[in-house]
């Protein structure tokens, strides 16, 4: 267990002061099977994600945790969740735009403005988007 403490320290940049891409600590978690601490990294690796614009990579990043989560009945945490919902709803506004139900593209779009702090790299795009549809 030494090993792996010391993997988990270098991981999170605590034995040289240079934390390593989340992800890699995500995927050891999940190898260990310690799916609440995946959970809690998929978190940070989602909002990294969504801070930057990359709001598929973030959704695809916390469906899979949500995903393992339910597999092995394990509680998902509500934050989780909420950032799940608001993803999805952001990526289903294209599909409902093309498909030409507006009422619902209208209505993710309203979900996703009330929440606009978490789409930092589309502000004026999902807002005008809002006013439009």
């Amino acid at each position: 267990t030494l090993l792996l403490i010391n993997s988990i320290d270098y991981l999170m940049g605590e034995i040289d002061g240079v934390p390593k891409a989340a992800r890699y600590l995500f995927n050891l978690y999940m190898s260990l099977k310690q799916y609440r601490e995946a959970a809690r990294t998929a978190i940070i690796i989602a909002k990294e994600d969504q801070a930057s614009g990359s709001y598929r990579t973030a959704h695809d990043v916390l469906f899979e945790m949500y995903q393992n989560l339910l597999k092995h009945k394990i509680k998902i945490p509500n934050e989780m969740v909420h950032n799940l919902m608001l993803l999805h709803s952001y990526i289903l506004v294209k599909l409902h735009v093309k498909k030409g139900d507006h009422m619902k593209a209208a209505r993710m779009l309203i979900r996703v403005a009330s929440n606009i702090s978490k789409f930092p790299s589309h502000i004026a795009q999902i807002l005008t988007s809002t006013v439009v549809e």
